[in-house]
């Protein structure tokens, strides 16, 4: 699949029940990374790229690269919101209302991960939550149709103990087949469709973080 998650793939890292205390331990702090550069191609494109990898690479990769960079940011062109801040947001939500937290500092400014090491300079004590996109853009399901696909991944640091307690990832690609829109319709109305099929992933992908982090964090 092309765009590439940002760097290898990590199993989860399950909460413990001599952890789950830690939940409670304020302050607690949230803040997401910078976003990635929202990706689409058609499937023509993508062909192109496979058939240049396989046979030509030299001579055709240069080319896949141009295509990829001469499409619109369709991005910044319709003001799609961060979805690694959509989701911070509702997780912390989440996570302050199940637990009944006060000392709430959301939205601290984060680019890449930190080390937790670094966590524990900066703040001392408390919880960490944080959460990066990892991947987002539209693949083609067809050579003229759309679905958007968005991977995201989230975590809970111990800053006293300087540990992630928590880790997991989430994916929502979304294919309807046929029904999927062209990207003449997804463009249209300053790109309305568009907004609403990001903002259903990044709804569904919140949903499945949470949902991981109940199972482990609060048994049945």
């Amino acid at each position: 699949m092309s765009g590439a998650l940002v760097g290898c793939a990590k199993d989860p890292i399950l909460i413990t029940a001599e952890n789950r205390s830690l939940l409670k331990s304020p302050p607690f702090y949230s803040a997401h990374g910078s976003i990635p550069k929202f990706y689409y191609a058609s499937r023509g494109e993508q062909t192109t790229a496979f058939l240049g990898g396989l046979l030509f690479s030299l001579l055709f990769l240069p080319v896949a690269m141009a295509m990829e960079n001469s499409h619109d940011d369709l991005a910044g062109l319709y003001r799609l919101e961060n979805p690694g801040l959509k989701i911070e947001e509702d997780l912390t939500r989440r996570i302050v209302k199940e637990y009944d937290l006060k000392d709430i500092r959301p939205n601290e400014v984060g680019g890449s991960w930190s080390e937790p090491e670094d966590l524990k300079r900066r703040f001392s004590q408390g919880l960490f939550l944080e959460v990066r996109s990892d991947q987002w853009g539209l693949q083609p399901s067809s050579w003229s149709q759309f679905h958007v696909v968005l991977k995201s991944s989230a975590r809970l640091v111990s800053v006293q103990d300087a540990k992630e307690i928590w880790y997991d990832t989430c994916t929502s690609e979304k294919i309807d087949g046929e029904r999927d829109p062209k990207l003449e319709d997804l463009k249209a109305k300053d790109g309305e469709l568009l907004k609403t099929m990001v903002k259903e992933a990044t709804e569904a992908c919140a949903n499945e973080l949470w949902q991981k982090l109940q199972m482990v964090a609060m048994p049945k």
